[in-house]
């Protein structure tokens, strides 16, 4: 399969290569300590940039997967007894491999 052709399918966020540019910011990143959880610099700038955006004080939870943040996302909107409503072709419930259940 050509990359030009990687590049224009939409069928998923994890079965493609990543973009040079990714690559690029990602080991920049990699220099030095940086603490878990949110404490380091990279989160703090997120939280900036989206703060500016929103205009309010926010909290980031950055996680690795469109999977993982559509599963937090349901998870903090519904309690643990409710239910999700959703189209039958939904993408949460066609593509997420029981992931948001």
């Amino acid at each position: 399969m050509s990359r030009d052709h990687i590049h224009t399918s939409f069928r998923s966020d994890n079965d493609a290569g990543a973009a040079p540019e990714v690559l690029q910011a990602m080991a920049a990143c990699n220099d030095g300590p940086a603490y878990p959880y949110g404490g380091d610099i990279w989160t703090r700038r997120v939280e900036e940039q989206f703060a500016r955006i929103f205009e309010c004080e926010l909290r980031v939870l950055l996680v690795t997967t469109g999977t993982a943040a559509n599963s937090l996302a349901l998870a903090a909107m519904s309690p643990p007894w409710g239910s999700v409503l959703c189209h039958r072709l939904a993408h949460i419930h066609t593509d997420e491999c029981g992931a948001p259940e």
